[in-house]
């Protein structure tokens, strides 16, 4: 049995590195050791640790300060909506109340109309709080599923909407419940987007089914954007950020086109239960742009340069995983 001797120096550079990303110091990322092929590896994996602590570092304050402005700004339209619309409609329902009952022994005709007046009224305001309560949780998700409830998301408010189009390709498949609702999240952020802001006069929702999992792809012919980078998002514009989030909490994908003057078009894929689609290294999801590299005739994919350059190195050890 041989003895492998390694460098006093190429350790102690070994060690430096990993205080290094210790410190959030990622500068030495990707630069070979010069040793014996074990430290290699632990080099690479020290990169890949340093590669996802950057990735989870970059913007992450700014994203939780934006989440929170975007809480007490939903929170704030959740509170007008209440005061402009229920608590003033309540307060008139009071009055006309009062004036029925003054009318009740001189013109009971009158007030009997007058009681009829307020119970449409009342109907219609339970109408708007069940608009209000669907916003935070949309009843039809649970009891109808997925595309019943879109089909509700963008019969609402259709009168100040761009003409709208529902298709569906393939046959409907149930996604686990916390990923129908992120999906559901991220098509109401879409569609809140075109009426409020692309100025579009159409618009399309694609549901298709797969052997994979779900596609849904929204396109507009509005007026378009150019799509920054997360980590590049102005302040206040996080919603296309949250959407991609969401779809990756699920282990899907999003991706965004959109040009000044083309409309935009976004491409949400959410994989069934149990379905994968995830770096064989250090298992987050990944997209079908994502990094790749191919073994044996297969191509796969991964999160970060790193974990490639792992993966690359002795692949056997992390397909046994997958």
């Amino acid at each position: 049995m041989s003895i492998i001797q390694v460098p006093t120096d190429t350790i102690r550079e070994l060690q430096r590195r990993a205080e290094a990303v210790m410190r959030g110091d990622f500068s030495a990322q990707g630069q070979p050791l010069g040793g014996p092929p074990e430290l290699e590896d632990l080099r690479r994996m020290i990169d890949v640790l340093g590669m996802h602590t950057d990735q989870g570092l970059r913007g992450q304050h700014a994203y939780v300060a934006a989440l929170s402005t975007a809480q007490e700004a939903e929170r704030g339209r959740l509170a007008r909506e209440l005061h402009d619309e229920v608590v003033q409609q309540l307060i008139a329902l009071g009055h006309g109340v009062e004036r029925a009952q003054r009318l009740v022994e001189r013109d009971p005709g009158q007030a009997s109309e007058r009681l009829q007046e307020l119970r449409g009224s009342i109907m219609a305001l339970a109408g708007e709080l069940r608009a209000i309560i669907g916003d935070l949780r949309p009843p039809a998700l649970e009891e109808f599923g997925l595309l019943p409830a879109v089909e509700l998301l963008l019969q609402r408010n259709s009168t100040l909407a761009p003409e709208v189009a529902l298709l569906v390709q393939g046959d409907e498949r149930r996604l686990a419940l916390q990923s129908e609702l992120a999906l559901f999240r991220i098509l109401q952020e879409a569609w809140n987007n075109i009426r409020n802001h692309a100025q579009a006069r159409q618009a399309e929702f694609t549901f298709t089914y797969s052997a994979g999992g779900l596609t849904v792809t929204i396109a507009d012919d509005g007026q378009g954007f150019v799509p920054l980078p997360d980590y590049d998002v102005p302040d206040g514009h996080w919603g296309l950020r949250g959407m991609r989030e969401r779809a990756e909490l699920t282990g899907g994908t999003l991706a965004i086109t959109s040009q000044p003057g083309h409309g935009t078009k976004i491409v949400v894929h959410i994989p069934y239960p149990s379905v994968d689609g995830r770096d064989p290294v250090c298992g987050m999801a990944v997209g079908p742009d994502a990094l790749g590299a191919e073994h044996v005739g297969k191509l796969y994919r991964f999160c970060s340069p790193a974990c490639r350059d792992l993966f690359v190195s002795r692949p056997q050890q992390y397909l046994a995983h997958t």
